[in-house]
């Protein structure tokens, strides 16, 4: 009889246990894989302003932050005939519609001022002749071949016409005799043409540098405009008439001993 309730209780006990694991919950499901890794869009190389090539040569500042340009430190003739050189350049090189007046205006420009134009250029001759003695008239024609070269940089072409086309609009209204006082007003404007852009182009230089960094090994070598450097023959040297250059660029209207073109 014992025994036989010990079975009993052993059955039951086994059946208890077989109710409660049939009560248990299944194991939670596996978690989902992790999403794939997000590939980064692949950056476009920076673009330089107004399309300029890499090996464009910026002018350099001085200690105190001035950039030394082909309009740097002027004498009062060198101002004058310097935006005369530059109205001369626009004239020349801005052919779209907006522009068409700026010849004709030109003309009159120099019709206009013809005396004090006809006095500058003698200044000037003067002006080098002490400083560089009997070669003065070769140094004249490389600082000039550099003062058209520079007005004259294409990726700044079209801000330029844009600043010159409102100079020639001031200079229309300039009387006879004042326009060495204009020219110091009017110069500075489109001189700011080009210090916006070549900081605008250094600010790209640092760019282009870090995405090659970054970049060039696994995607290789962008595409980049090619071509001369728009500044030659006086790019990797100072500005100024000290600096030597070769073989001067032909520019119409360039010389240094005319008021008529």
């Amino acid at each position: 009889m014992a025994s036989k309730i010990v079975k009993i209780v052993q059955t039951c006990a086994v059946a208890g246990i077989a109710t409660l694991s049939g009560c248990t919950p299944p194991p939670p499901p596996a978690p989902p894989p992790p999403p794939p890794p997000v590939v980064q869009a692949f950056p476009a190389r920076p673009l330089a302003p107004g399309y300029a090539q890499d090996n464009l040569a910026v002018p350099p500042t001085d200690a105190m932050g001035i950039r030394q340009t082909v309009n740097t430190g002027l004498t009062s003739a060198q101002t004058t005939w310097n935006l005369r050189s530059a109205y001369n350049v626009a004239a020349l090189n801005c052919q779209g519609p907006e522009n068409a007046a700026m010849a004709e205006r030109y003309g009159a420009f120099l019709k206009e001022h013809t005396r004090e134009l006809s006095a500058t250029n003698r200044a000037l001759d003067s002006e080098f002749r002490q400083k560089y003695g009997p070669g003065y008239k070769d140094v004249r024609d490389r600082y000039m071949t550099q003062v058209y070269n520079y007005f004259a940089l294409p990726p700044a072409l079209e801000r330029f016409c844009a600043a010159a086309l409102n100079v020639s609009s001031e200079l229309a209204t300039v009387e006879k005799g004042n326009l060495d006082v204009a020219a110091a007003n009017l110069l500075p404007q489109l001189e700011s043409v080009f210090l916006n852009f070549f900081s605008e182009y250094e600010a790209y230089r640092v760019a282009a540098t870090a995405w090659d960094a970054s970049y060039l090994a696994t995607y290789g070598v962008p595409y980049r405009r090619p071509g001369m450097n728009p500044l030659s023959p006086a790019a990797n040297v100072p500005y100024g008439p000290d600096a030597s250059t070769a073989t001067p660029v032909p520019v119409a209207g360039q010389g240094s001993g005319t008021t008529g073109s």
